[in-house]
């Protein structure tokens, strides 16, 4: 039979390209739905097309895919925090919808279609049902006070764990006191792959270690990624809802929105410095700054840059001069250490300080604080703007009040231009 006798098994194009926007798209900064492309039933429904765009569609007979692109390369194939991976998600559920979809229940059967994306993405399949009700749990949590506080709790999922039958999820998250039994940093309740009652766990995390999540959750993380299968949820005090797999950060519920992280095109998309570990350093304390809710503005000096640095940051902002006693107590503190062989929490606070903080592009910390010298005419926020300064220098980092992460790098076709280089949340 002809695809085309039976419309109920295709999706309509204008309909996938509305669902899309409204959707997928909020889960990632920076893309766009592009135009569409011929397809066949040999096709599969999500395949890269080129390293910054993906065709999809939601059933293989479908005569068309729709482009997603995004300015920055997507996640290689074996990394877990992948953008494909999101996509496959969002065109099975669609699929399992479809036929509804074209009736009164639409908006109804979107309305919560986001958190069902997260749970299927974050799990192995035929898993996303007990992980969709720990998010709803944590997402009930967020909306009440325990003794006049916001509750914070974290929950992990162990799949080699077998639970205590008597003690389900639905049973004993109704109590008082299984909301206050985590502090969602260092303590969490863990639970079965089929939500039962496993126990409690004290976990431990030192102010060096390293990870694509912020510091203050590494050792959620690192408890994700010793075991197979793991997933953590954390409720934080301001009542976003973390997700954590394969030791890093996956999803967060933020103002109301799902944001998807990938972490390791963000690195690759880093302009400068070259070394990797000094890179990593620096998107690091980006998340630690943003789920600190401090704001933060980094520069990094490209290699022959540093005359153009001097030009553009105060003489007595410059800590080897040594002309203030901020420069006298900073150099002190930081003992002559490179940014990437400081403890975490010590880069956090340097770059919550008001002013842009700019390193070399071996390490050096050049500045800490810095109010620079902006080009006239600009009229962007602070922050913004000093970001897209320091990107003539090589690359400038902005961290928002509200956490967004947005790089800059400077535009080699465009005198006194930057470009954007990444986006996270």
């Amino acid at each position: 039979m002809d695809v085309r006798d039976n419309p109920s098994r295709n999706m309509d194009e204008d309909l996938l390209r509305e669902i899309s926007e409204k959707y997928l798209l909020p889960f990632f900064s920076g893309a766009m739905i592009g135009n569409s492309i011929s397809s066949s039933p040999f096709d599969r429904t999500t395949a890269f097309l080129d390293p910054q765009t993906i065709g999809f569609k939601v059933h293989r007979t479908d005569t068309y895919r729709l482009l997603f692109r995004r300015d920055q390369p997507f996640a290689q194939k074996g990394d877990s925090a992948r953008e494909a991976r999101v996509l496959e998600a969002f065109v099975t559920l669609l699929g399992r919808m479809s036929t509804e979809l074209q009736g009164p229940l639409k908006e109804d059967l979107l309305s919560t279609f986001q958190r069902r994306i997260v749970s299927e993405a974050s799990t192995e399949p035929g898993e996303g049902d007990n992980l969709l009700k720990l998010i709803d749990q944590m997402a009930l949590w967020a909306s009440r006070l325990y003794e006049g506080a916001p509750i914070t709790s974290a929950i992990g999922i162990d799949p080699a764990v077998q639970g205590s039958r008597s003690l389900p999820l639905s049973s004993i998250a109704g109590e008082d006191f299984f909301a206050v039994l985590s502090n969602g940093i260092d303590s969490m309740l863990t639970l079965s792959r089929h939500l039962n009652l496993t126990g409690h766990i004290v976990l431990g995390s030192s102010p060096s270690e390293s990870g694509y999540c912020p510091w203050r959750y590494t050792a959620i993380a690192n408890w994700t990624s010793s075991g197979n299968g793991r997933i953590a949820v954390v409720l934080n005090r301001l009542g976003e809802i973390l997700i954590f797999r394969d030791g890093q950060l996956l999803f967060a519920r933020r103002g109301g929105n799902w944001h998807f992280l990938t972490h390791a095109p963000v690195l690759r998309q880093m302009p400068v410095p070259k070394t990797e570990a000094i890179r990593q350093a620096i998107y690091e304390t980006a998340l630690d700054a943003s789920f600190a809710r401090t704001g933060a503005c980094i520069g990094v000096i490209a290699s022959g840059r540093a005359k153009m640095a001097e030009e553009m940051i105060a003489e007595t902002d410059i800590l080897a001069n040594r002309l203030t006693n901020k420069s006298k107590a900073l150099g002190k503190i930081i003992a002559g250490k490179k940014f990437h062989e400081l403890d975490r929490t010590l880069r956090q606070e340097l770059v919550a300080i008001d002013g842009a903080t700019v390193v070399d592009h071996s390490g050096n910390i050049v500045s800490v604080g810095a109010i620079l010298k902006l080009r006239g005419g600009s009229t962007n926020g602070g922050r913004t703007a000093a970001a897209k300064q320091l990107a003539d220098l090589g690359m400038g980092v902005k961290v928002s009040q509200d956490g967004g992460i947005t790089g800059y790098r400077s535009n080699k076709s465009t005198e006194d231009s930057e470009r954007l280089a990444f986006r996270v949340m």
